[in-house]
């Protein structure tokens, strides 16, 4: 009986080829769209599943609350809380911490040297915290000690070959330490992704006191709870854990923090709303994005198939009539036709399977993920592919085989109600529906790229073009000032500052005193140069900027962002120079800098459009100093860089010569938006044109069914402009109620996802005209092509047939 099945639907395939290649090949890349998008949300949903206990391992990140209402959340935290929160809560089994360092190291082994990335001091149980396998040495006896190190299995390779690493020596600056263990290379799957780690202990014997802080928040902790603890009791204690400890120095400077905890697995997805972040970064809206996308297309697929199905069901409903006559019992034509739609549906699957081996190459080089690729040498995705045939097929199929085998024999063969008028309402239902789901996508689309670009092109309060950075290597510390002389010196440079922290970086925020009401103000503090608001082009609105005719400025002035003068009180920013505040000085934790604000630059941006723009505070600081940035001429870059690398050569044997470009820090903050515009807008594309071959479909099979009526119009006179309209009308009244349904759908659910956003573009009238006109462009084309064929059709030709 099934081989039965079979053979008749292979031969209904074959016998209706266009309806049978547009059913197949919307499915096809239905199926292929959704695999692709499955696969890559499956590889993000894996970011620290292979972690041991990850269900108990938490990270510790800080609210942080100010006198001014203002909020933010900060992935690093103190260096006291992790030790604290162990010996004061028998719930805490473990903790780790973890402090980066910013920029890379030299490494020495003999003869090699070579500068290292993702690397800085640890605790011993960051091995244990993150499963990380010790290939050599012992991880609970790693990292206990100041001057040892511990590397991944990359750098062993990298310094000391095939030869055993542990216990080998290893220069890094001038310290030299001792190589205590080799792990594992961290899993591509971990939001954390290190090369080395040194002892923690360093730290406690350089700079006991600032160890000691519940302000410092520069390291990224970790606790693992006992098994049986309920987590969001436990959270709740962490209120009264800071206000015990750290709110009796922090709100004396109007401000205060509470701890929270984010299950390890969800940092890749769920932690982008924190800052000063190392981690991996995901993001989850992209996950609902691309799931809601791959639904969609699915759905639209099947609404295809449903709605030509039941449009052909004239064309068959004798076939059913004879079927019945002859003894068919209604069950056995029920899974004749799904029989033809689980076929139909295998062979889009097939394809659409191939489809995405040939895809994902590309998607991985565009995400850089590794997905494996080889979709059909995996089992599990082999199960869930023929599952879904059966699936699918059913889905897809069942209405339409209720409905034909639901025709009594001497209704069809009298040929009464072979239409089915209420049916007809049905189909356009289904029209309007899939396009209410085109339509709702193409708005999301036009906003996702909308926004990317307003974000690319938006005015960030200085001129991030044309700015070149080279960190401070070697010598040229010793005397920077000098070297920035020397490297500045060249036609094609404009002018060139010093500095540690640029816009775009990740750094700590730092805190800004008022002397007057002791008050501490939280802001991101710059120490630069005094040729540094020059450099950036940041625009002075009132004051005056550093300048080396105030031998003074380079110890007791500051410059405020307009933001920071109003949060000190000052409505008008000029109200607030000559203001007396202090900072607390890095190298001299315990001593104050005290100085007046000689200046208030414009508000610009330091990180994301995500985020509001951080109060700014400016302070020459030649201690802090980490890079030089230099403006420089568009033109002849490459006679720029040769200058500036000789004079590299001259200060630095060791360091090899690096740059970068300051627009190259937002490339990289804008990357993730950046590529959901890329792929949402790309299978947006594919979803519209399913829809449209699916109309496509229906105008063939409607224009089909009135050549005769067609013929008749044209006989009395009609001519082809007013036919083809007459095709298209309805039509077009279907997609236009679909749009009008879409508006308030697609407006909601883009007001949401831009509410993410602390900057972004306003939904306006024009995005939806634009949707609009893109798919009544297409559609026309579609309804007009088929309409246009049929109107042009000799009457005397359809009328011989009929």
């Amino acid at each position: 009986m099934l081989q039965n099945y079979i053979k008749i639907g292979l031969r209904n395939l074959m016998k209706n080829k266009l309806f049978s290649l547009i059913n197949i090949c919307g499915m096809a890349i239905s199926i292929a769209s959704f695999l692709v998008i499955a696969l890559f949300i499956h590889d993000e949903l894996q970011y620290d599943k292979h972690v041991v206990d990850v269900s108990r391992k938490y990270r510790v990140y800080n609210e942080h609350f100010n006198d001014d209402g203002r909020t933010l959340k900060g992935a690093m935290v103190p260096p006291m809380i992790g030790p604290t929160l162990m010996a004061e809560y028998p719930e805490v089994e473990d903790y780790s911490r973890f402090m980066n360092f910013n920029s890379p190291v030299l490494f020495e082994v003999g003869t090699k040297k070579n500068t290292e990335t993702n690397g800085g001091c640890a605790d011993p149980s960051m091995l244990e915290m993150f499963s990380l396998k010790v290939i050599e040495g012992d991880a609970q006896t790693a990292l206990q000690h100041p001057d040892e190190i511990a590397i991944n299995q990359t750098l062993a390779k990298k310094y000391f070959g095939d030869q055993p690493a542990l216990g080998e020596e290893i220069k890094i600056s001038d310290d030299v330490l001792k190589v205590a263990a080799v792990f594992e290379d961290f899993p591509i799957h971990s939001h954390l992704q290190l090369s080395f780690m040194v002892s923690m202990e360093n730290l406690n014997k350089e700079i006991p006191d600032r160890m000691q802080s519940w302000g410092w928040s520069q390291f990224h902790t970790y606790i693992k709870l006992k098994p049986g603890i309920d987590v969001g009791r436990f959270e709740a204690k962490l209120k009264d854990f800071a206000e015990r400890n750290a709110w009796p120095t922090t709100k004396s400077y109007g401000s205060y923090y509470i701890p929270h905890l984010m299950p390890m697995e969800n940092v890749h997805l769920h932690a982008v709303d924190q800052r000063w972040d190392i981690a991996v970064r995901g993001n989850a809206q992209t996950i609902y994005i691309l799931s809601g996308t791959a639904i969609f297309i699915l759905i639209i697929s099947i609404l295809n198939f449903v709605n030509l199905s039941t449009a052909r069901a004239v064309s068959r409903v004798k076939e059913v009539g004879v079927r019945k006559v002859v003894g068919a019992f209604r069950a056995q034509l029920i899974y004749q036709f799904i029989s033809e739609s689980i076929i139909i549906a295998g062979i889009a699957l097939l394809i659409g399977g191939l489809v995405a081996e040939l895809v994902l190459p590309v998607l991985n080089n565009f995400t850089e993920k590794n997905i494996p690729t080889a979709i059909f040498l995996n089992p599990w995705v082999v199960l869930v592919l023929f599952l879904s045939v059966f699936v699918i097929g059913i889905a897809a199929g069942a209405y339409p085989a209720f409905y034909i085998s639901g025709y009594k024999p001497a209704q069809i063969l009298s040929n009464k109600n072979s239409g089915r008028s209420g049916k007809i309402l049905l189909r356009k239902g289904l029209v309007v529906l899939q396009f209410i789901l085109s339509f709702f996508l193409i708005i999301a689309s036009f906003i996702v790229s909308d926004q990317h670009t307003y974000m690319r092109t938006k005015d960030m309060g200085f001129d991030k073009d044309n700015i070149l950075i080279l960190q401070l290597r070697g010598d040229m510390k010793k005397n920077p000032e000098a070297v920035k002389t020397i490297l500045a010196n060249h036609p094609n440079i404009i002018s060139a500052s010093l500095q540690y922290g640029l816009p775009g970086e990740a750094f700590a925020g730092d805190g800004i005193r008022d002397k007057v009401t002791k008050r501490e103000w939280p802001t991101s503090m710059l120490l630069v140069d005094h040729d540094y608001i020059k450099t950036l082009d940041l625009k002075l609105i009132a004051g005056r900027d550093f300048s080396t005719e105030f031998p003074s400025d380079i110890h007791d002035a500051f410059i405020v962002s307009e933001s920071a003068a109003k949060m000190l009180g000052y409505a008008n920013v000029k109200d607030a120079l000559q203001h007396e505040v202090a900072w607390n000085r890095w190298d001299k934790p315990d001593s104050l800098k005290e100085g007046k604000i000689i200046g208030v630059v414009k508000d610009f941006h330091l990180n994301s459009l995500r985020e509001t723009i951080s109060p700014v505070v400016l302070h020459i600081f030649p201690y802090a100093y980490s890079s030089i940035s230099f403006r420089i001429k568009p033109e002849n870059i490459p006679a720029t860089l040769a200058h500036l690398e000789t004079v590299w050569k001259k200060y630095n044997t060791e360091w090899p010569f690096e740059y970068r470009f300051l627009d190259d820090n937002f490339d990289q903050l804008y990357k993730g938006e950046e590529k959901l515009a890329i792929l949402f807008t790309f299978f947006t594309g594919f979803t519209i044109f399913v829809a449209c071959l699916g109309l496509f479909g229906l105008v063939v099979y409607s224009t089909s069914q009135k050549y005769r009526e067609i013929s008749i119009r044209k006989v009395l006179g009609a001519g082809d402009s007013s036919l083809i309209f007459g095709l298209s009308r309805s039509y077009l009244i279907l997609i236009a109620i679909a749009f009008v349904i879409a508006i308030p759908l697609s407006y909601y659910a883009a007001n949401e996802w831009l509410q993410k956003f602390a900057y972004h573009i306003d939904i306006t009238a024009f995005l939806f005209i634009k949707a609009a006109l893109l798919i009544i462009s297409i559609s026309l084309l579609t309804v007009g092509i088929q309409s246009f064929k049929a109107a042009r059709t000799n009457p005397v030709d359809a009328l011989k047939e009929q």
